[in-house]
């Protein structure tokens, strides 16, 4: 039985958010797959194990030293430390977008986005230069690629002339609730609800959401906006932004996944204005608990909620106000969101993914075999 590698000392808890939720669901996915003929064993910091002590009960998990000097020290730590333990495998997954240097197995690399690419001023110099750097060079050396969407694999052969033949898309999952939300009445709903979980980032474009909400209020003046999400660049700039509004906007910072859950249940609509996205869970996540969705024409959104979604142009708060405005007016859209949501939904498991990523390694060890 082979066993392959996979690097996740990249993986911070709390910190890296969809990265995070879209590896370790795949690998308990992976799990749970019978039978399994491949074995995995996980390369890990401690802060990893003591957040998610599951993993090691599934996987074997080779924890590395406590690293001194932050991000430096855990990149110091891959291109060191790792390539030693791994020296005998066959085939490594890193799954945190980069190839370290003088790796010595082959690899199969997960690439969520090209946002340092795309959009370098999003990131501090260090990191910007560092990726940079890395990005391009680990994509032409992995022996097969993992992205979650049609997108970034687009991308990857757009802008770094990556052979299509060597890129598998993995999407993310999700486990369907077990109490959706019943479809409303088609009537207008007076006092609506509309949330957006993401961190402020530059490119969640929270700034276009505040100012929409602002022009909507004239219409409805009860209506409320919920920002959920940990601190980000930018909270600061938000909470400055959203302060006239009193406390018809309320920021929660980061929240456990029962909250969320019953946000998702209570809220009229999701919006999400973000100009790049490598996938969008909360749209998936919305769309699985019955709630109409607003996504921006950017990045892979639109092709997440395949036509069961309200699309409009980015930075266009006008058009999210437009938007918002019909789903709580028109009952009959809001219905047909709210019908079309979970069966779109429905389309993406966690099992399936799990899956697509145990043929994308027998693939990769064929390749290797084919060498």
């Amino acid at each position: 039985m082979e066993t392959i590698g996979v690097n996740l000392l990249w993986l911070e808890p709390g910190v890296v958010g969809g990265s995070e939720e879209y590896t370790l669901s795949l690998l308990r996915a992976i799990h749970g797959i019978d039978p399994l003929d491949l074995e995995l064993k996980l390369f890990a910091q401690p802060g990893l194990v003591e957040h998610h002590p599951d993993l090691c009960r599934r996987f074997e998990v080779v924890v590395t030293p406590r690293l001194p000097g932050g991000k430096a020290g855990r990149i110091t730590a891959e291109h060191t430390w790792l390539t030693r333990q791994s020296s005998s495998l066959a085939l490594m997954h890193h799954a945190g977008g980069v190839v370290p240097s003088g790796s010595p197995s082959s690899s199969l690399l997960t690439i969520l986005d090209l946002q340092p690419l795309e959009m370098p001023d999003n990131f501090g110099a260090f990191k910007r230069n560092w990726l940079g750097q890395m990005i391009p060079r680990s994509a032409e050396q992995a022996s097969l690629i993992v992205t979650p969407s049609e997108f970034t694999a687009g991308r990857l052969v757009e802008l770094l002339g990556v052979d299509r033949s060597k890129i598998r898309v993995v999407p993310f999952g999700l486990e369907m609730p077990t109490d959706p939300r019943s479809v409303e009445s088609e009537r207008a709903i007076e006092n609506p609800l509309f949330l957006y979980p993401a961190i402020a980032y530059p490119h969640k474009r929270h700034v276009d959401l505040v100012e929409a909400f602002s022009l909507l209020r004239a219409d409805y003046p009860d209506a409320q906006l919920v920002l959920t999400g940990g601190d980000g660049p930018l909270t600061a700039d938000v909470r400055r932004q959203v302060e006239p509004l009193g406390d018809s906007v309320r920021m929660t910072g980061r929240i456990d996944r029962h909250e969320l859950d019953q946000l998702y249940r209570e809220a009229t609509a999701v919006v999400m204005p973000s100009e790049y996205e490598g996938f969008g869970l909360p749209a998936l996540e919305a769309m699985a608990a019955g709630t109409p969705v607003i996504v921006t024409d950017a990045g892979s959104l639109p092709e997440v909620v395949g036509g069961a979604g309200v699309v409009v142009r980015p930075r266009d708060p006008v058009a999210l106000a437009r938007a918002m405005s019909a789903v709580a007016a028109h009952g009959p859209t809001r219905a047909r969101l709210q019908q079309a949501g979970p069966e779109r939904a429905g389309q993406f498991q966690w099992k399936t993914a799990g899956q697509a990523l145990i043929d994308a390694y027998r693939e990769a060890l064929d390749r290797i075999t084919l060498l």
